[in-house]
């Protein structure tokens, strides 16, 4: 079944932060800021350990966007692709560059829209053509997400096909961080031929790298039991 987005989830635009900035003299209040830049480094397996704040003013308070775990938000410039927010993501402000989106009474996984919107073949075609603008700026059209057609299978297969696209994000995220690790090691111990980089430290990056991969096998057994159970579902 195929339906309209408009029709059936709730959509809405992030906060044009202008508009909430407080005024001079006026005590402002601080808040976590969602950044478009943020997804693409965790997208690398890079986490940010410096949180960007942006000072709000208390008259403005009930006109902001605040995200919650498991609201879909889509990135219109730079990064136009849908994220589930992890719990990690709550209380954040969410800007204008990105959309919002809530699907009320349970009716749609959010994992599976994400993949829908992202992977699906047929979808992506139709993404990238209401992508407008030249160069470097490049957004995507809110009225043309809204009058988009979604398929809509069933919630358990929703809920199927959902699972295995987060879990195999996560794959894709730590094969990342472990690259990135092993070559920091290989730095050490280079370094280390020339006496920058002392032995503990290279010890304490290979333990950390043997984390990761515990890690990632964790993660490919959830992904093969999943396989194996719902034997891929194919659109």
């Amino acid at each position: 079944m195929k339906v309209q987005l408009g029709k059936f989830g709730e959509i809405k635009q992030g906060v044009v932060l202008n508009r909430i900035k407080p005024k001079e003299g006026e005590k402002a209040k601080l808040y976590p800021l969602l950044t478009i830049s943020r997804l693409l480094q965790e997208e690398e397996g890079i986490y940010m350990e410096e949180q960007q704040m942006i000072e709000v003013s208390p008259n403005k308070t009930d006109s902001l966007r605040i995200a919650k775990e498991g609201m879909i938000v889509i990135g219109l410039t730079s990064f136009h692709k849908a994220v589930v927010l992890t719990k990690e993501k709550e209380g954040m402000i969410i800007p204008s560059n990105f959309l919002i989106l809530e699907f009320p009474g349970g009716i749609m996984d959010a994992h599976y829209f994400a993949w829908y919107f992202n992977e699906s073949p047929y979808q992506y075609m139709i993404k990238n053509s209401i992508i407008h603008g030249e160069g470097k700026i490049k957004v995507l059209s809110i009225q043309q997400i809204r009058n988009m057609e979604i398929e809509i299978p069933d919630l358990v297969t929703q809920m199927a096909v959902g699972k295995l696209y987060s879990l195999q994000l996560q794959k894709a995220r730590l094969l990342k961080q472990i690259l990135r690790k092993e070559m920091a090691d290989l730095t050490d111990r280079m370094s280390r031929l020339i006496g920058d980089v002392t032995e503990l430290q290279v010890e304490i990056d290979k333990d950390f790298v043997n984390i990761l991969y515990e890690q990632l096998n964790h993660i490919d057994r959830k992904i093969k039991m999943y396989e194996k159970e719902l034997k891929l579902f194919i659109f």
